[in-house]
């Protein structure tokens, strides 16, 4: 389950802040000079954001007093894939085409790099190209979601992976370079690589 609500307070920090407690994770993003979005995903069906704050002290103290700049909305975050996105003159785009889970961060990235495929194979009259477009952009972000998931179900894991990137930063630049998309094959295969040599070495 996914909640995001916008709190009426300057943010303390230009950058964008991912928190992760034993049952929960929150992200906090900048929006404008006196506004903050905050996004919970959690496991377990949560009706009030500010009762899955209480998962994140800190984050909790922070936002306790600060008001709601607008409704708080809530959405069940799952990640599915279909065999054939097209039929016909018919496509399937975004969430409807397929989604993964939201701990991500992917889905309106996938939308955008969908819709571009998509314009070029209906200018080209062949949604074939789209369908094997959009298989390959799924690729990445399935496997970096089954890599967070395996982390957010592994509490002694989680710690693990996170004192790994604490001590060796330039393997957690290289897990993001590689989360962005900017990366090759052979990148990919040296950063997993160095990070299961960090993981025997911690």
């Amino acid at each position: 389950m996914a909640w995001r609500a916008h709190f009426a307070v300057a943010p303390w920090s230009e950058y964008v802040e991912i928190h992760w407690a034993e049952n929960a994770q929150a992200y906090v993003t900048p929006v404008s000079a006196d506004e903050v979005c905050v996004v919970t995903t959690s496991r377990n069906e949560n009706r009030d954001i500010r009762l899955a704050l209480n998962e994140f002290p800190e984050l909790g103290m922070r936002l306790r007093s600060e008001r709601l700049s607008r409704p708080a909305r809530g959405a069940i975050t799952a990640m599915h894939r279909l065999k054939c996105v097209c039929r016909g003159n018919v496509a399937l785009i975004g969430d409807a085409s397929g989604s993964v889970d939201a701990i991500t961060g992917e889905g309106l990235s996938l939308s955008f790099h969908q819709a571009v495929a998509l314009a070029e194979a209906m200018e080209k009259n062949c949604l074939d190209l789209y369908q094997k477009a959009h298989r390959q952009f799924a690729r990445r972000p399935t496997l970096m979601a089954r890599l967070l998931l395996l982390l957010d179900g592994r509490s002694r894991l989680r710690r693990r992976a996170l004192t790994v990137f604490r001590n060796n930063p330039e393997v957690f630049a290289r897990l993001i370079s590689i989360h962005v998309g900017e990366t090759s094959p052979a990148h990919f295969a040296a950063t997993g690589a160095l990070l299961g040599w960090r993981f025997l070495a911690a």
